[in-house]
């Protein structure tokens, strides 16, 4: 149904369009009252009932997702999908790496190949952290829609922000 409000792009965040350089060239005002509430950039809570690699991971992206303001409070049950989904996924490839070529493929009672039950789980598991990392801008084409700015603009100062944004591609 053309004309709808679910026609179109989706708007971005007035945060987004600064990582980018602004290339639509919008006027700050209109920018900052795109009638999303903004909200401050903090790092929630990690779960206690992650596991110890999904912890680790939680530490690991969490400060780097602050400074480019990608992340609030609101956004702790995604992250705590992405980083479990991580670390089921380790978990996986780590049985599969030990077992060598049988890690891939298994023989059912009948006879017949098919893919083993460790490699499923990595697949699903890549699948649910492909799914909730592109919130956050964690791979490439989540990246590309994330946007780099096309102008690098030297800096007078150490910018935390700028050097994150540098380091993951942004």
């Amino acid at each position: 149904m053309a004309g709808n409000r679910n026609s179109g792009r989706k708007p971005l965040p007035a945060n987004v369009h600064a990582l980018r350089g602004n290339p639509s060239k919008k006027p700050s005002h209109e920018l900052e009252h795109t009638g999303q509430q903004q909200l401050p950039a903090e790092i929630p809570p990690c779960p206690a009932f992650l596991t110890k690699d999904a912890k680790a991971e939680w530490k690991r992206i969490a400060k780097d997702l602050q400074t480019l303001g990608l992340i609030s409070k609101l956004d702790r049950g995604e992250l705590a999908v992405y980083c479990q989904a991580w670390a089921d996924w380790k978990v996986a490839r780590e049985k599969i790496s030990a077992m060598e070529s049988a890690g891939f493929v298994e023989t059912t009672p009948s006879g017949y190949k098919q893919m083993s039950a460790w490699m499923q789980l990595a697949n699903r598991a890549e699948e649910r952290m492909r799914k909730a990392g592109s919130s956050f801008g964690l791979n490439p084409s989540a990246r590309a829609s994330l946007g780099a700015g096309t102008v690098q603009q030297g800096e007078l100062f150490p910018n935390e922000q700028a050097e994150t944004a540098r380091k993951y591609g942004l």
